[in-house]
């Protein structure tokens, strides 16, 4: 059994959870750097969406910098490729795997160095589904696939989608997994009233984000949340990928007394050095 699928053992475990939010996710990468920095070792990381892309660089050791000019370099013209054979979609999803097999490296959930699970929905079902082994392209695509824009995974009679519409920050799994200490990242806030969509794509990742937000949050679960300041930003725009990545850092920055004091709580072995 993958590491990721264990379940609760007598050792506290640390993990971290990454929300979905599209480009916005260039701010976990900004927070995953602090917690480089930091020398902070987890034992499980889980995802959804966007957070379960960068969360699967993470569990196979990719560094956030590398991560980083994977999303500063990307653009929707190469990626979002349109669907001529699909009913259900706007876009193919082979570029979007091909990339997100460059970026992780890894291709199965075997070969990463930290248990790691992705979150997905079935929207037959309406319930979410956890990939916690076999290959990480399929569970990577079906977590971020946004309904009607990418193409759904179909897996044993169920048909998968973005993960963010049954849940967005999934606290609850990282439990279900083991986790006794939950920092979660929210990259998902409401709207700043001053925000206005670009485009058609940035108006159905807003509406996404208003029904995200309305429904069940688990944020209250985690131990520390971390809300980077992205409401203003765009969901679809490359370009202002240094932007959020900056704006990661400086949340995880922010919270890192929070952090620290939480860890000394608990001791080790999550620190790689001691805690000044």
């Amino acid at each position: 059994m993958h590491p990721a699928a264990e379940t609760k053992t007598n050792r506290p475990r640390l993990a971290l959870v990454l929300g979905g939010g599209s480009v916005r996710g260039a701010a976990h990468l900004g927070v995953v750097s602090v917690l480089e920095r930091e020398g902070i070792r987890l034992d499980l990381i889980v995802g959804t969406s966007v957070g379960a892309i960068v969360g699967a660089g993470v569990a196979a050791g990719v560094p956030a910098a590398e991560m980083h000019e994977y999303f500063k370099a990307a653009r929707w013209r190469h990626l979002a490729t349109p669907s001529w054979s699909s009913r259900l979609s706007l876009f193919d999803t082979h570029p979007l795997g091909a990339l997100l097999e460059r970026i992780v490296v890894a291709q199965t959930f075997d070969e990463l160095a930290t248990p790691f699970a992705a979150v997905a929905t079935d929207i037959l079902a309406g319930t979410s589904f956890v990939f916690t082994e076999g290959p990480l392209r399929e569970a990577l695509v079906a977590s971020s696939a946004i309904p009607g824009i990418f193409e759904p995974v179909r897996r044993e009679g169920r048909l998968l989608v973005d993960g963010a519409i049954s849940d967005n920050l999934p606290v609850d799994v990282a439990r279900d997994l083991g986790a006794t200490l939950v920092v979660a990242v929210d990259i998902m806030p409401l709207p700043h009233s001053a925000y206005q969509p670009k485009d058609v794509r940035d108006m159905l990742l807003l509406s996404g984000n208003v029904m995200v937000r309305s429904a069940a949050c688990r944020a209250e679960q985690a131990d520390l949340v971390i809300a980077p300041d992205v409401a203003r930003a765009s969901y679809w725009d490359f370009s202002e990928a240094q932007t959020l990545y900056d704006a990661g850092a400086r949340s995880a920055e922010k919270a890192l007394p929070d952090l620290r004091r939480i860890l000394a709580q608990k001791g080790p072995p999550w620190l790689s050095s001691p805690i000044a």
